[in-house]
């Protein structure tokens, strides 16, 4: 080989590999804008899940309070709100912590307009403070009152957001 021909053919080498590492480089960024592209999507189904789970616990501490003060006996109030309870949850309903009352006296429930405030303190823990009137009749003879109860939930895996506490604090005077 020529010296002439050495050197075209060191020139064409130099350039092919400059090539190959322009369109290496211009390959990279176009991943890289890519996978920014695919961060802002995946943080907004971050945030969507995250709504999901917020609703979710609003919608069982709702279920709860439901099926907690609206019931006809004692018997089907505890039945009916298992499903929302850890063994935790469950032993805060009893009376003082005890055994479920056993009373052949006739009681009954029902609650109206339910206004929950939520505090979530992260993504599996929510507190609400529920604020709804309470009619409660006792051998026919009924009361209605406005109290507020807070409910504690935690999020279980693979049974999702069950209430871990209750707590009854206190009834609001004053008000019609």
């Amino acid at each position: 080989m020529e010296p002439n021909q050495k050197k075209n053919f060191v020139f064409l080498m130099i350039v092919f590999v400059a090539a190959l590492v322009i369109m290496y480089v211009f390959s990279l960024r176009l991943q890289l804008q890519e996978v920014r592209a695919n961060q802002g999507n995946y943080e907004e189904q971050v945030k969507s899940l995250t709504s999901i789970q917020n609703t979710d616990a609003l919608k069982i501490n709702r279920e709860f309070l439901k099926s907690f003060f609206t019931y006809q006996t004692t018997a089907e109030r505890y039945k009916k709100i298992e499903p929302f309870m850890t063994d935790k949850g469950y032993k805060a309903t009893h009376p003082s912590g005890t055994e479920l009352p056993n009373s052949e006296e006739s009681v009954q429930s029902s609650m109206v307009g339910l206004k929950p405030f939520e505090y979530q303190s992260s993504k599996t823990e929510a507190e609400f403070f529920n604020e709804f009137k309470l009619t409660t009749e006792f051998n026919n003879v009924a009361a209605t009152e406005t109290v507020i109860v807070k409910t504690s939930l935690i999020y279980v895996k693979e049974q999702g957001w069950k209430i871990d506490d209750v707590e009854f604090i206190g009834q609001l005077t004053g008000r019609k």
